[in-house]
């Protein structure tokens, strides 16, 4: 087989990559303005769904997706933001508790931590994949977060291996952060997306 052909594994692999640099990139972007980056994260897991069951165009595929899911999925957005916000402000307020290493402290941090951050892994997922409603997506990932937790935990780990990478090796924090400007959005959400639709073909299935 020659490995330059269209059909190799070695061209197939390199645009799998090419194809996550441009949608890193593009999501990058369009979540700069912060109100758009619920609609890019939507639009890139359809992207990727896609990409996974071999059908559609990368480029084309996520402009559409932007702007048919505009409005809802920027407040889906704009909450997961609200959320974010009010768990750093929590922190804020903890902070002299931690510093002390109470116990409670954070117990309570962990146990608040996991009922805003295990929902976030599922919302954008989910709204890519399913119609349905913003309360309804909310709620459906609670419960799917919960009840598939291994995968909730993966994605969590993938997410913040660029964080732990930076803090274990500070010296190779430029590396490390231009590896994240082309691959760090996408590429976890690559590897979850193949997790994400086996969980939801279970729901599909009973649909």
């Amino acid at each position: 087989m020659n490995l330059f052909s269209i059909n190799s594994p070695v061209m197939r692999f390199l645009e799998r990559v090419f194809d996550i640099i441009v949608l890193n990139l593009m999501t990058l972007i369009l979540c700069i303005p912060i109100v758009t980056a619920g609609a890019a994260m939507t639009a890139l897991y359809k992207t990727l769904f896609d990409i996974r069951q071999e059908k559609g165009r990368t480029v084309i595929g996520f402009w559409q997706t932007f702007r048919a899911e505009f409005r809802p999925a920027m407040l889906l957005g704009i909450l997961t933001l609200v959320a974010t916000a009010a768990y750093g402000g929590y922190l804020f307020l903890l902070y002299p508790q931690l510093a002390a290493e109470r116990g409670w402290a954070w117990i309570t941090v962990a146990a608040i931590g996991a009922l805003f951050f295990f929902p976030m892994t599922f919302i954008f997922p989910l709204f890519a994949k399913f119609e349905n409603t913003v309360k309804k997506t909310i709620v459906n990932a609670f419960y799917m977060s919960i009840r598939h937790l291994p995968v909730t935990l993966i994605m969590l780990v993938m997410q913040a291996a660029w964080l732990v990478a930076m803090f274990l090796v500070p010296a190779q924090a430029p590396v490390i952060l231009l590896a994240w400007f082309f691959f760090g959005i996408a590429l976890p959400a690559y590897l979850g997306s193949g997790l994400f639709l086996r969980v939801f073909k279970q729901y599909a299935e009973l649909e």
